[in-house]
C-alpha cells in the first residue's frame, strides 16, 4: 500500500508532491557571549576564579562576558551565580 505525501514550499508558493526536505538544527547561536551575566573588565580574574572554585571551566573575555558552549551549561552556571533568565528559549 502506497501513501501519498505532499508539503507547501514556500519558495514555489504552492503544494509540492513528495516529502519535504529535512531541515537543520537550530543551534541558538552557541558558543554565547553572554553580556547580561558579564562583569567589569577589571573583575574578569575573580569571575573565572569563581568558576575554577566551583570546578567550571568557562571561557570569559578581556571584557568580562563568559563564554558558554550550551544552554545547560548557561542555565546550571547562571543558577550558580543566583541569576535567572527569564526570556530564555533555548
Amino acid at each position: 500500500m502506497s501513501s501519498y505525501h505532499a508539503y507547501y514550499d514556500t519558495a514555489l508558493g504552492k503544494m509540492v508532491e513528495g516529502r519535504p526536505p529535512k531541515r537543520e538544527r537550530v543551534n541558538c547561536g552557541w558558543p554565547l557571549e553572554c553580556y547580561a551575566s558579564g562583569v567589569h573588565a577589571s573583575q574578569r580574574q575573580e569571575l573565572v576564579d569563581f568558576f575554577e572554585k566551583h570546578g567550571e571551566h568557562v571561557e570569559v573575555t578581556k571584557s568580562g562576558n563568559p563564554i558558554y558552549t550550551s544552554a545547560r551549561q548557561r542555565k546550571r552556571l547562571l543558577a550558580l551565580r543566583g541569576f535567572f533568565d527569564r526570556s530564555a528559549f533555548c
